[in-house]
C-alpha cells in the first residue's frame, strides 16, 4: 500500500505523524521567536512555550537516535550516499544541543539580552534539519525500513510520552494544524482518544496555552 503524504510524495510507510510533529516544531519556533520581541513579546509565554517545545523535541530526537537511525545505518552498509546522509542527520542534531543549552542557561541566569539571537539561531538550524530530513531522510527511511521497524520508532516515542501524556501531546501537536492534518492524525487513534481530544483535552489546552497573547501571523 502506498500513502500520499499530501506533501508531493507517495510512500510505502505512513509518515503522517512525522510530518505533523515537524509542523508543530515549526509552529513553536515561530511563536518562540515572536515571544522574544522586546515590544510585543512575553518572557512568561516564552518560558512556558519553551519548556513544552524542548520536552517534545528531546523525545523526538532521542527516539530518532535510539530507534530510527541505528537500524537504517545497519542496512545502509557502505553505500557512500546513505552513509553521508546519516552522518549529516547526526551532525545536525549535534548542532541543536549547544543552542538549547545556551537558552536554558540564559533563562536560568535571568540574562536574556541574547535570547532572541540564540532562538533565531536555533530556528535556522532546526528548520534546515527538518527540511533536510523530509526531502532526503524520509525517502531513505521508506526505502530500507519495514513496517515493524518504523512502528518501533513510533512506539519509542509513545512510551516516552506515556498514556497520561496523550492529554497534553495531541492538543499541542494539532494546535493550529490544518483540518486535513487533524483528520489524518485523529484517524490513527481509537475513537475514545478522538472523543477526549475534542471534548476535554483541546479545550483545556487552549484555555491554558501561553500563546494567546502572542501573534501567530
Amino acid at each position: 500500500m502506498s500513502i500520499d503524504t499530501g506533501a508531493g510524495a507517495t510512500y510505502r510507510l505512513d509518515f503522517t505523524m512525522m510530518y505533523a510533529v515537524h509542523d508543530a516544531f515549526r509552529r513553536d519556533l515561530a511563536l518562540l521567536v515572536a515571544a522574544t520581541d522586546p515590544r510585543t513579546g512575553s518572557l512568561r509565554a516564552f518560558k512556558e512555550g519553551w519548556a513544552t517545545f524542548k520536552y517534545y523535541l528531546t523525545i523526538h530526537h532521542t527516539a530518532e537516535d535510539a530507534s530510527l537511525w541505528p537500524p537504517i545505518r545497519r542496512k545502509a552498509g557502505s553505500d557512500p550516499e546513505r552513509v553521508a546522509l546519516l552522518d549529516a542527520m547526526e551532525s545536525e542534531h549535534a548542532v541543536l544541543d549547544p543552542l538549547m543549552d545556551s537558552i536554558d542557561a540564559q533563562l536560568a541566569a535571568g540574562d536574556t539580552a541574547r535570547l532572541r539571537e540564540t532562538v533565531e539561531e536555533l530556528s535556522t538550524a532546526l528548520l534546515g534539519h527538518l527540511d533536510h530530513e523530509e526531502v532526503k531522510g524520509l525517502p531513505l527511511i521508506d526505502a530500507v525500513l519495514n513496517e515493524k521497524e518504523w512502528d518501533d520508532f513510533g512506539e519509542e516515542q509513545r512510551n516516552q510520552v506515556g498514556t497520561k501524556g496523550a492529554a497534553q501531546f495531541f492538543p499541542w501537536l494539532l494546535d493550529g494544524a490544518a483540518d486535513s492534518t487533524e483528520e489524518k492524525v485523529l484517524g490513527l487513534v481509537p475513537p475514545p482518544i478522538r472523543f477526549l481530544y475534542r471534548k476535554q483535552w483541546r479545550p483545556r489546552y487552549l484555555k491554558r496555552s501561553p500563546w494567546g497573547q502572542i501573534s501567530r501571523a
